[in-house]
């Protein structure tokens, strides 16, 4: 559903009082890239979760196949990717102190 005519001028008179009155920020604005609909933060937690899951099907998969390797791999990917980012969280925290 499209703007009234009227909602199309008024912020057409908005847009050209953001100009003249703060020309940078109106800049800004134009430029500005789209938004983004996950944080970082979500996506780092959307991440961790999927290997988790991922590290935790090899690891049932291994020992349903009795494959020492596969369940090796999956307690790898399991616990190496969530350290590496608490550890990162951690250095990146003490450092901002």
């Amino acid at each position: 559903m499209g703007l009234a005519e009227y909602e199309r001028r008024q912020l057409d008179e908005l847009e050209q009082r953001l100009t003249e009155d703060d020309p940078r920020l109106a800049a800004r604005l134009t430029n500005a890239a789209p938004a983004v609909f996950l944080s970082r933060r979500t996506r780092a937690v959307v991440v961790l979760l999927a290997s988790y899951v991922i590290g935790l099907v090899l690891v049932i998969m291994g020992v349903t196949i009795s494959s020492v390797v596969v369940i090796v791999l999956g307690a790898a990917i399991t616990t190496s990717l969530p350290v590496a980012t608490f550890w990162r969280a951690w250095r990146r925290r003490r450092q901002s102190r």
